[in-house]
């Protein structure tokens, strides 16, 4: 191709233009004289209108989008904290359940149906100090302890209070080398002696034994052992135990002793019964 061919100016679309912009400057002209808009605003109008529209859907989409997103973000919020929640409301349901349990547990051994007053304190055993003479244990009560208080269970007897601060005590029980009850035969014209921890026992530390009875006393096995409230020690009348066997001595026929299967269970002693002494 020749350079006068690169130069040369292609004037149709130039012609095109100004007759297209006289066009509309004519009718503008003619339009504002008539008082109406021309065929430049009408075209230029629907042209930004259209634009306009596009942005405002546009927008909307944009707001609809961003709303999402934070309401997203505030219901992951919402979310971490239903679950934390839910986790703390877990928790408590099994602290719940754990209180339901010891409750229950506590009014079996106390005999108590959860109706109607409590005549008796409460006490929780706290801590158990034993070794092969000494069988003691530390209770925690909901009222004030007073040294010589009845400790016992709904089944049967446990021991003294020997020692008290405040609502804390050491009970001495049953089992100990230093225990002595004054008790009888639950019987018409029952026996009396004392019950002491039964010493010797071999693979039974939670055996009781009643001697210093008549030589001839009638005691049987089975009988129920009781306390006589004689000392004033005790009260009368709170059960001890079943006797198991009864042996003579076969030094002396006239030594009688009888075992004593205690009725308080010492082996799962959680919760206890605090009297006044003499009630």
């Amino acid at each position: 191709m020749r350079r006068e061919d690169a130069y040369q100016i292609n004037w149709t679309p130039i012609i095109v233009m100004v007759a297209l912009a006289a066009v509309l400057t004519f009718t503008q002209h003619r339009a504002r004289a008539s008082g109406d808009i021309g065929l430049a605003c009408r075209g230029a109008r629907r042209v930004v209108w259209s634009v306009q529209s596009g942005l405002t859907r546009g927008g909307r989409v944009l707001r609809r989008i961003a709303v999402a997103a934070y309401r997203g973000q505030e219901l992951v919020i919402e979310n971490e904290r239903l679950r934390r929640e839910l986790a703390y409301l877990e928790s408590e349901k099994l602290r719940m359940w754990s209180y339901y349990l010891e409750n229950r547990a506590m009014r079996r051994s106390l005999g108590w149906d959860g109706s109607g007053p409590v005549s008796f304190g409460v006490g929780r055993v706290i801590d158990w100090s034993s070794d092969h003479y000494r069988q003691r244990v530390t209770i925690e009560s909901n009222r004030e302890l007073e040294r010589g208080n009845v400790v016992r269970t709904e089944a049967g007897l446990v021991g003294r209070v020997i020692e008290a601060q405040g609502r804390r005590g050491v009970v001495v029980l049953l089992l100990d080398s230093e225990s002595a009850v004054a008790a009888q035969i639950e019987r018409e014209g029952g026996e009396q002696g004392m019950i002491y921890a039964a010493p010797d026992v071999p693979g039974d530390r939670y055996l009781l034994q009643m001697s210093k009875l008549p030589p001839d006393a009638d005691v049987r096995v089975g009988d129920w052992v009781t306390s006589s409230g004689i000392g004033e020690v005790y009260p009368a009348g709170i059960p001890i135990g079943v006797v198991e066997r009864v042996e003579r001595s076969a030094v002396n026929v006239t030594s009688l002793t009888a075992y004593v299967r205690p009725f308080a269970d010492f082996k799962n002693l959680n919760y206890v019964q605090v009297i006044r002494r003499g009630e």
